[in-house]
């Protein structure tokens, strides 16, 4: 099976999904989903962990049989941009499958990644989560505001997200407590 890419308008990739997986028989598609990450917004003074598009305007179909997907999604045509060259779909490459794959996991979801920056050195480190070790992917961290964008392979293209990042208490306090700064702001959890 590998995976496929559909653009489609930013915000419809729920509605698209739904769609596909009603319409597109058992045979042409495996699964359809989009990439989904958290990610801290502050509002209110308050930091709040919320829930985003990691790759807004797109939808991955998964199939063993692109030649019956393409077919089926003839009708989509209309709506939305099948990505293809003639005669084929454009898939995800199999090395850019398993690198998406180690870093979202099974569920298509990117979790927070924590860490700090040594104001010294002006270096950031990323101590947990899955962006830890991948530190030269980062094109760019924003400590503000608690993003870091991330440059990442698809289809042969290399595509910059943002990824939520946050602030490492225990490494900036010096405590074993875990992210006691956070649990003091009391982050809420919101889904958008």
């Amino acid at each position: 099976m590998s995976w496929y890419v559909l653009q489609c308008r930013t915000g419809r990739e729920d509605t698209i999904i739904r769609s596909c997986r009603q319409h597109i028989s058992q045979d042409a598609l495996d699964d359809a989903f989009a990439f989904r990450c958290e990610r801290l917004w502050r509002s209110d003074g308050v930091w709040k962990l919320v829930e985003k598009e990691l790759f807004p305007g797109y939808v991955f179909l998964e199939s063993s049989r692109p030649d019956k997907l393409s077919e089926e999604l003839e009708a989509y045509r209309k709506i939305l941009r099948v990505m293809e060259e003639p005669g084929y779909l454009i898939s995800v490459y199999e090395e850019e499958e398993r690198y998406l794959r180690k870093l979202c996991g099974e569920h298509h979801y990117l979790r927070m990644s924590y860490g700090y920056k040594d104001q010294e050195k002006g270096t950031s480190y990323i101590t947990e989560g899955p962006l830890k070790g991948l530190e030269n992917q980062i094109v760019k961290f924003d400590w503000h505001r608690r993003f870091a964008q991330v440059e990442i392979p698809v289809s042969r293209k290399k595509v910059v997200v943002w990824a939520g990042i946050g602030i490492d208490e225990k490494i900036l306090e010096g405590t074993s407590g875990g992210r006691q700064g956070m649990r003091q702001e009391g982050v809420q959890v919101l889904v958008s």
